[in-house]
């Protein structure tokens, strides 16, 4: 039986109408979200329809479903009855499914692949940089004869502009342009501004999608808010579908699934939205806007019960991270930043909780500020590795701002021996079934090739006898005896052969030796018999691949299929020759095949990850490094990670220029008043500025987040130099919101020494 918190006693005894909770990091909103929807199912409120649960990640879908399989067990009622948990845009793909005609695609419309977008974004992005040389070199602070003028160029070309492009498309898609609102707004906005670049390149890929019968992610949400508007009967049927809708994470929605939700819940319908405004830290990357649901909370409509009780972290963390918020809304040294936090504080739990907050036998958070961010990663890896070392039983991790320090710290740990993760990264699981059949599939083809074969003997032999793959040297003896065909085929038959080699392989592995080279002819055959993508499904076979390996190596044979059908002609040579291009799009699918596996840290193994994907985790020992000025700035005057250094000032921010003029040239074609970021009405602000702001304010919520994913012991770091991989240097200085967080911790150091001496 579960013991309800305050404001979770409130949030589990709702039945009707529009709710908001806002919930603290640790607050259990998804327990009480589960426990909601079982009781509420349990008692027959939804009746013969259901609760439909809105969230963002493919791994909180696993885990609401198991959440609430195991209050409807426990009730006596089957698992997965009376409820539908979708993420965003799956629930936009089953609203197209009702009505695919409205689309004029059938009702197997095809989403682009991610890779095949990055591919043709990129295209566009050529194009149009070839026909427009001379116009964006204007923007440049660099003269062509200068020092760096080619690795900026370099950087323009390949990273900073497609970027760009990809984040105007999806602001575009926000507000619904199609080609005749693009040619219209292309004639008001100023020629040769980033605004008009991005329209233009914008309309070919519209274009091509279209011709393509393509959707984005983008329209799915789109196209789906557009056919419920119009649709009067499919919108009433979902709403009686739909008895109670539920959104988990509602400070990371926009406008469009607001609306979405709203349609589905309908004028006197039942809407629970949950979220943390504190947490809101998805602007940078989306169209998030935490805005929104800050409304939802005051409106006077919406009943309102926070859950406020956290039993997460220690007293001592609880109490750094309200400091936090604290300084941030009364001594922060940009005012236009105070409200970047909501003054939302975090309660410790009963001490009578079965779940009560851990507890330490001293004061477990520190600062440090290092000379060199070499030093840093350093001190910090060997903090880390000595920790996880003296307390196997504790999680860890040490999160960064940008995944460039992930790599740097990865070095640091292999030269220590210490295991480590990243499940920001495309890690080793991840990967292992692309790669090892990438090897298979090359060697297959040429199966004379002396590399593929060792490689592919080494990565399929058994492994249980040896102590490392050094044991399998023998391998490359043999092949100085006998050339690789008579390896695979021996001429003396089978008997003769296993005699010969007896001198070359050890006698505990001979038997496993043979069995492996019997699996390759046995591969070998197969690849001659069977067209590839049955090949790859032969093979998985054979390698009992189960969970998800077995879904990576199915998406790969379907896509092998599709290569097939467009080119009947082609044999496994052909597709191996298409592996680099294949590869970029099963690696997309093997991440999210990953991420609804969710991500748990484990005991003894070091996390490294950003920031932001520290969302929604939690471990004993968190380490925050790097908290710098120019990673987390405090005035519009710092710098900013999001300018571009190589150019002009004026034009250092292409996405906060052209975002800022597209909504005055809509605002003006509407004949409303200018719009900011967060939709409300304001006066004339310089765009890089706002975005400055907006970009402090972010960053204030993130650094928020991860001292929130501390349980017991927490480390912040920062360095007063740079040092770059090519030699060079740049002065910095720990940021602001550390240099006031190190004052507070010295303080309650004091405070606790004098408590305990």
């Amino acid at each position: 039986m579960i013991k309800l918190r305050p404001g979770q006693v409130e949030v589990a005894g709702y039945r009707r109408g529009y709710l908001a909770v806002p919930a603290v990091p640790g607050a259990g909103k998804t327990t009480v979200l589960a426990y909601l929807a079982a009781s509420l199912i349990a008692e027959g409120h939804t009746g013969k329809e259901k609760i439909l649960i809105v969230t963002y990640m493919n791994s909180a879908v696993a885990n609401f479903r198991a959440r609430i399989g195991d209050f409807l067990e426990a009730k006596g009622l089957p698992r997965n009855r009376g409820y539908d948990v979708r993420t965003l845009h799956s629930l936009a793909f089953g609203i197209l499914r009702e009505r695919p005609e409205e689309l004029l695609v059938n009702d197997e419309f095809n989403i682009i692949d991610p890779a095949l977008r990055g591919r043709l974004i990129q295209q566009l992005v050529d194009n149009w940089l070839r026909e427009n040389h001379r116009v964006f070199l204007r923007y440049f602070d660099y003269s062509p004869s200068g020092r760096g003028y080619d690795r900026a160029l370099d950087r323009w070309r390949e990273t900073d502009f497609p970027g760009f492009i990809r984040t105007m498309i999806s602001w575009f898609k926000l507000y619904d342009l199609d080609s005749a609102k693009v040619q219209e707004l292309r004639r008001c906005c100023d020629r040769n501004s980033y605004l008009d670049w991005a329209l233009a390149i914008y309309h070919d890929y519209d274009r091509y999608l279209r011709e393509q019968g393509l959707l984005d992610f983008d329209d799915l949400v789109r196209q789906a808010l557009n056919l419920l508007e119009k649709d009067q009967l499919l919108r009433e049927r979902l709403q009686q579908k739909y008895t109670y809708i539920f959104e988990d994470e509602a400070q990371d929605s926009n406008e469009l699934l607001t609306r979405i939700l709203l349609l589905l819940a309908g004028k006197e319908g039942n809407l629970v939205r949950v979220g943390d405004s504190n947490q809101a830290i998805m602007g940078t990357f989306t169209s998030a806007n935490p805005q929104i649901f800050r409304e939802y909370c005051n409106n006077e409509s919406v009943e309102k019960h926070s859950i406020l009780y956290s039993s997460r972290s220690t007293v001592d963390i609880i109490n750094l991270a309200n400091y936090l918020v604290k300084w941030s809304r009364e001594e922060h040294p940009q005012r236009e930043c105070r409200d970047a936090l909501e003054e939302q504080y975090i309660y410790p739990v009963d001490s009578k909780d079965p779940f009560p907050n851990p507890v330490t036998d001293n004061y477990t958070i520190a600062t440090k500020v290092y000379p060199t961010s070499e030093d840093e990663l350093n001190h910090v890896a060997n903090l880390a590795a000595r920790h996880i070392k003296d307390n196997p039983e504790n999680t860890a991790a040490i999160l960064v701002p940008a995944n460039y320090i992930i790599e740097e710290l990865m070095e640091e740990l292999e030269k220590l021996g210490v295991k480590y993760e990243s499940p920001g990264y495309r890690n080793e699981e991840q990967l292992k079934t692309i790669n090892d059949f990438n090897l298979l599939l090359r060697y297959l083809a040429e199966p004379l090739i002396k590399e593929y074969f060792v490689k592919v003997f080494k990565g399929i032999f058994p492994e249980e006898l040896l102590e490392d793959r050094e044991g399998l040297d023998f391998i490359d003896n043999l092949l100085e005896q006998y050339n690789l065909e008579e390896l695979i085929y021996p001429l003396g038959g089978e008997f003769f052969f296993q005699e010969s080699i007896k001198q070359f392989v050890p006698r505990e592995l001979r038997d496993d030796f043979i069995s492996t080279m019997d699996r390759l002819r046995l591969w070998l055959d197969a690849s001659i018999k069977l067209p590839p993508d049955e090949l790859v499904l032969f093979i998985a076979e054979q390698m009992q691949l189960q969970g998800e390996e077995l879904a990576v190596a199915q998406n790969m044979a379907l896509q092998i299929k599709g290569e097939l059908d467009l080119n009947p002609h082609w044999k496994l040579p052909e597709i191996v020759a298409e592996l680099p291009r294949l590869e970029s799009s099963w690696k997309d699918f093997a991440g999210k095949i990953y991420d609804r596996k969710g991500y748990e840290p484990e005991p003894g193994i070091i996390t490294l990850t950003t920031l932001h994907s520290s969302k929604g985790l939690e471990w004993d020992t968190v380490y925050i490094v790097y908290l710098t000025d120019d990673n987390f700035p405090s005035t519009v005057h710092d710098n900013f990670r999001s300018d571009y250094y190589y150019l002009k000032d004026e034009y250092s921010n292409p996405v906060a220029a052209a975002k800022a003029s597209l909504i005055n040239l809509l605002s003006s074609s509407e004949g409303g008043e200018r719009v900011t970021v967060e939709g409300r009405g304001a006066k004339q602000m310089d765009p890089r500025t706002e975005a400055n702001l907006e970009f402090i304010k972010e960053r204030l919520r993130l650094l928020y987040v991860a001292i929130t994913r501390a349980r017991k012991n927490l480390l912040l770091t920062a360095h007063r130099e740079i040092i770059y991989d090519n030699g060079g240097s740049r002065k910095v200085e720990p940021a602001s919101p550390f240099i006031a967080l190190a004052d507070f911790i010295g303080k309650e150091r004091e405070t606790y020494g004098e408590k305990t001496g």
